[in-house]
């Protein structure tokens, strides 16, 4: 196996080189400097290559050597004529690649390797990929005009505040109020619906954590008041949420809420560990976000570190009494006044959360009871 560009000058310079060898450049790629979109398309080719078993080797940031020994190298390359043309099409800088015939063109691909200069681009015409090829590189390319209009946007544009009311007798006061990037707001702005592409949106969420810190970076006087924030769990533990709380005061730590999504595929016990530890040395409030009344055990939820809890009650089941089922024990337990329910429906939605003993509601109008 070949360990980067030194193991791959050696066998050329050794002579034992054979077959084809085929090098992708991505530096004319638009966005390629931005390390998530540039892995996107690795992961790509990664995968159209996987099909004919070649020896991938990694030439630095933007390019890769795929050495076909013993297999036709001509499907892989016909699948790169594929996407370059499909680039073109997006009028976008397309990912560049020279096919290399080994032993004789050695000497030539191990000067191009220490250049590191872009290499020429074939002419031939491309032919068709696959349906879920396409599929892939359109998903790229979706990612690309996301990634271009967060670039540039003011992201104070696309950002909503949902607040949060406690009840305390027969009057609504205001608790605190949740900061998010309008994900509806930033679909019109871009065109491309979101949310129906789980993949997209796992790649994007990460960006959309790092654009909200920087507002409230940008925008300090909203720590004045409680205000919360929903982080991915990695982004809690990442060095943009470091640099951003470990600038605030004593007050504007407590006054800031990190909300965690209960729905994040990607977490663990270990790792929410760690978030909540990181939050707690900073003297942040903790939440977890989109619990459900179908959460009938906290699982690793690390309870006796939170502050509050927040449940979907869009379809909140209830009887023709309008009475919802209790509260699971350990929600009752861990305190039904510390549980937000999430944008009630209507009045009698909102009746039966408060049947339930939920002292704090979410949503854009202060309360009306009866």
């Amino acid at each position: 196996m070949l360990t980067g560009t030194a193991g791959l000058l050696r066998l050329l310079g050794e002579g034992n080189s054979r077959g084809t060898a085929v090098v992708v450049d991505l530096r004319e790629v638009p966005y390629a400097e931005n390390p998530l979109f540039r892995q996107s398309i690795v992961h790509l080719l990664d995968n159209f290559a996987a099909q004919f078993q070649p020896e991938v080797v990694d030439v630095g940031r933007f390019s890769q050597v795929f050495l076909f020994e013993d297999t036709n190298a001509h499907p892989f390359i016909n699948k790169l004529k594929a996407v370059a043309a499909d680039f073109a099409e997006q009028h976008m800088g397309a990912p560049r690649f020279t096919i290399h015939h080994l032993p004789h063109d050695a000497g030539r691909l191990s000067a191009l390797l220490k250049r590191t200069t872009p290499a020429a681009e074939a002419a031939e015409p491309a032919p068709g990929l696959t349906a879920a090829e396409q599929q892939q590189l359109a998903a790229v390319h979706k990612l690309a005009v996301y990634e271009q209009v967060l670039g540039g946007a003011d992201v104070s544009s696309l950002v909503r505040e949902s607040p949060v009311w406690r009840r305390m007798g027969q009057l609504w006061m205001l608790e605190f109020s949740e900061v998010t990037v309008a994900i509806d707001h930033l679909e019109r702005a871009v065109g491309t619906p979101l949310r129906r592409d789980p993949w997209l949106l796992q790649q994007i969420t990460p960006i959309l954590d790092r654009r909200i810190i920087r507002h409230f970076q940008h925008e300090p006087s909203r720590l004045a008041t409680p205000h919360s924030l929903n982080l991915q769990w990695r982004s809690v533990l990442g060095p943009v949420f470091l640099d951003f709380v470990r600038d605030l005061s004593y007050e504007q730590r407590r006054n800031l809420i990190v909300e965690i999504a209960a729905t994040d595929a990607g977490m663990d016990e270990e790792g929410l560990a760690d978030a909540v530890d990181n939050l707690r040395q900073w003297e942040c409030r903790i939440a977890i976000d989109h619990l459900t009344l179908r959460n009938l055990e906290p699982g690793y939820l690390p309870l006796a570190a939170l502050d509050y809890l927040k449940l979907d009650v869009g379809g909140l089941p209830m009887d023709a009494d309008g009475t919802p089922p209790p509260l699971p024990t350990w929600m009752a337990d861990f305190g039904a006044d510390r549980i937000v329910a999430i944008h009630p429906r209507d009045g009698r939605a909102l009746r039966a959360c408060l049947s339930l003993g939920l002292g704090l509601v979410e949503q854009r109008e202060k309360p009306i009871t009866t």
